[in-house]
């Protein structure tokens, strides 16, 4: 009498081709989702300082102010998002300082900060 099944050795072969499958697959895809990750960071990153270039342009006659990334939101300077640094992850939020440099004639940017730096 023939019984229908598998046996225990071809059970065990799936098994194996299986997790030698799932090995190769996960840090695969790891990689790709923290490489997305890492890409999206660096883009809201860019597009915060280009809020704060274009708040410049449109907005500072002073030879020192400073704005909020909160105020960049709530101006439309910027999207209403969570922005992340890049590098740490840690959310960007404080001042930017905003000075006008008489030695080459253009503003500079530090930030974000804590304070204030004017």
């Amino acid at each position: 009498m023939k019984e229908n099944g598998f046996t225990l050795v071809e059970l065990l072969a799936v098994i194996v081709i299986l997790a030698v499958i799932a090995l190769i697959t996960v840090p695969l895809i790891n990689g790709t989702i923290n490489d997305s990750k890492e890409r999206l960071g660096e883009e809201q990153y860019n597009r915060l300082k280009e809020a704060v270039k274009t708040y410049t342009a449109k907005n500072v006659s002073e030879d020192c102010e400073c704005v909020t990334v909160d105020d960049l939101k709530k101006q439309g300077y910027l999207e209403d998002v969570v922005i992340r640094d890049p590098d740490s992850g840690n959310v960007i939020s404080g001042y930017y300082t905003i000075k006008w440099s008489d030695e080459n004639n253009q503003y500079s940017y530090n930030g974000p900060s804590g304070s204030c730096g004017c």
